[in-house]
């Protein structure tokens, strides 16, 4: 026993410190909706939906209670009459979710949570929720994308991963951190700061080994992207 228990926590211990990764098996039964079943904090960003302010590309804004769900990385909300959980109809439209003075942005399929940032290039948070489903000869398959067709101005929360009969899935959710530059999306590591920040290609390496600098944790992160900002 006491052999298992210290190769868990070796498993662990191995893990990048800057990633973090939780994976799982649900059961759904017939007509349920997947997300009901897959736990709070891995379906959503947000532990609860939480007053949030969208800013749109056309310079307009609009304020609500919101949250985002990582299995499509659909923006819902909660209608302020009705209590009615909606998706927003607009999406692409979006240019941010503003939320406690806080930057999330949906790029290329995924959720990211601003960090610092300087002009078009950040330093962010990933979030990422993939789901397969289990077969029976135990490979696996990817569950079809949402198919849902949005009419008006919101649509009900998407019914259409109801699966027709009892399935099991299994669910895989990751953080990790990322550079980006726009809307490309690169992991956080030295080579990526040297393609961010080219003509800081030499002072970066002596400021990381000036300071013993960690790049494997937040803190190291961020020292590193104001230096190579000027901030």
């Amino acid at each position: 026993m006491k052999r298992l228990l210290l190769l868990i926590l070796c498993t662990v211990s191995v893990m990048p410190l800057l990633a973090q990764e939780k994976r799982g098996v649900i059961s759904v039964s017939a007509r349920e909706n997947v997300v009901h079943r897959l736990p709070k904090d891995v379906a959503y960003v947000f532990p609860d939906f939480a007053d949030a302010t969208l800013n749109y590309d056309n310079g307009r804004f609009s304020v609500g209670c919101l949250n985002i769900r990582l299995l499509d990385n659909f923006i819902l909300y909660i209608e302020e009459k009705t209590g009615d959980t909606l998706v927003l109809s607009n999406p692409d439209q979006v240019r941010d979710l503003v939320c406690m003075d806080t930057v999330y942005r949906i790029v290329n399929d995924c959720v990211v949570k601003v960090i610092s940032e300087a002009g078009d290039r950040q330093l962010a948070q990933r979030f990422r929720l993939k789901l397969t489903e289990e077969q029976e000869d135990a490979g696996y398959s990817a569950l079809p994308p949402s198919s849902t067709a949005v009419t008006g101005n919101v649509n009900r929360i998407d019914p259409s991963r109801n699966p027709d009969a009892k399935r099991d899935f299994s669910y895989k959710y990751e953080r990790d951190y990322v550079l980006m530059d726009g809307d490309k999306v690169y992991p956080a590591k030295i080579s990526s700061f040297n393609r961010l920040f080219p003509e800081k290609k030499k002072a970066i390496k002596a400021y990381v080994r000036d300071n013993d600098l960690d790049t494997g944790t937040r803190a190291g992160l961020v020292a590193l992207f104001d230096f190579c900002a000027g901030n």
